[in-house]
């Protein structure tokens, strides 16, 4: 499986690599922050984050997984450096 870095700012990195997504967030930064996504599946492998999943708020430590609903707000702040694997179904 090839990984191709497709994004990289003062967030992170996101690499795509066959359907789906591998991402790297910085401490302090957010992922997500909308109710614009597609049915998601998000598999935490390092570090921690504060999920946000409409009115839900958890704090989740690697290795995790958290399903976001089509078009439901979430949001992902890193609270340590975090990768996390992204299906989009």
């Amino acid at each position: 499986m090839d990984l191709e870095l497709i994004k990289e700012n003062k967030k992170g990195k996101t690499y795509q690599a066959n359907g789906l997504k591998v991402l790297y967030r910085y401490k302090g930064m957010v992922a997500g922050n909308n109710s614009k996504n597609v049915e998601e599946l998000i598999y935490f492998i390092t570090g921690s984050a504060k999920i946000t999943l409409k009115d839900k708020i958890w704090i989740v430590e690697s290795p995790a997984k958290v399903e976001s609903p089509a078009k439901t707000y979430h949001r992902v702040e890193a609270l340590t450096d975090v990768g996390f694997i992204l299906l989009e179904k």
